[in-house]
């Protein structure tokens, strides 16, 4: 019987299984196909892709919870999604290439719902079908707007004019790295929970050339915008003031903190007198500092504005 509605719906018959077994649950789908057998990947390849998956389904959670949309998220996210994400679960790979699932679980209804009433914004929905209607109508705003830069020649505006619709320097990232460096095409598949119906939707194709445009696409965004309230972490390499007394200028080499690619950065910011005598303590030690700021990129060097929270970190 499975094999018949498998044939019938040219769907894969382990993701009929799963969403039989898994009524209560939004399931994602996503396909990569990297290069090798059928259901394995490069272990660099697949650690890459989970952690984008990890950050796609963060990065609507955070947009689920705030009213308030930015062209880059602040590294301090929300405790509303920081809890959902703890109820968030991986599914087991499938087959078909290399298949990554997520499961939402989507609170069970109370009453009766159609199909023909799902859909309708009136109706409230619980902070976790948010999420999953935020991760498709994020994603499939994203690849209009690569296809846009693509296919019309038009630049940023394509992203910054989809703010309201989710899309941001993260999620960018996110699905650029889904593909995990493969040429191949990714597909998104969206299957809903039957305790809470909706009406079916098609998968979401992220090409090479989407990929390209994300990466490319996330890169500006965050050069164009402050990040506010971010965390970096790293050792002081340089210092100076004049004088032996009063504030002055500190470089760090560190991490930004939610930074996907975790690149190493050389961050320049003000200090007061107090502060920077400690760290000038952590640059004689070579011990690691934490700071918080807003981010600014100038020409080439980054700047952290209004600098707060400064500390040694203890071994």
């Amino acid at each position: 019987m499975l094999e018949t509605l498998a044939a019938v719906e040219e769907r894969n018959l382990n993701q009929i299984v799963v969403e039989i077994a898994r009524s209560d649950a939004d399931v994602q789908y996503v396909r990569t196909r990297p290069s090798g057998d059928s259901g394995t990947t490069p272990i660099e390849d697949g650690v890459k892709a989970f952690e984008s998956l990890h950050q796609w389904v963060l990065v609507n959670a955070v947009s689920a919870s705030s009213d308030r949309h930015r062209l880059v998220q602040p590294s301090r996210k929300p405790a509303q999604a920081l809890d959902f994400m703890r109820s968030v679960r991986l599914g087991p790979t499938l087959e078909g290439s290399y298949i990554l699932t997520v499961y939402i679980p989507i609170p069970p209804l109370i009453g009766q719902m159609t199909l023909e009433t799902a859909g309708f914004p009136e109706i409230e929905q619980p902070f976790e079908r948010r999420v999953s209607l935020s991760l498709r109508e994020s994603t499939a705003q994203a690849v209009a707007a690569a296809d846009e830069v693509i296919r019309l020649g038009r630049g940023m505006e394509s992203f910054t004019e989809r703010v309201g619709n989710g899309v941001n320097a993260n999620l960018c990232e996110a699905l650029s790295g889904l593909s995990a460096g493969s040429s191949e095409p990714v597909d998104i598949e969206f299957s809903w929970a039957l305790s809470r119906p909706m009406e079916p939707t098609r998968p979401i194709v992220v090409t090479s050339n989407h990929t390209a445009v994300l990466r490319e696409a996330a890169q500006e965004l965050r050069a164009q915008t402050p990040a506010e309230d971010v965390r970096v972490v790293g050792a002081v390499v340089r210092l100076h003031r004049e004088g032996s007394m009063g504030p002055g200028e500190v470089s760090i080499a560190g991490i930004v903190e939610g930074d996907l690619n975790d690149k190493l950065r050389r961050v320049w910011f003000d200090l007061p007198e107090d502060s920077y005598g400690i760290a000038t303590q952590a640059h004689e030690r070579g011990t690691t500092v934490s700071v918080t700021g807003t981010l600014v990129r100038r020409g080439n060097r980054y700047v952290l504005q209004h600098p707060s929270d400064f500390y040694v970190i203890p071994d």
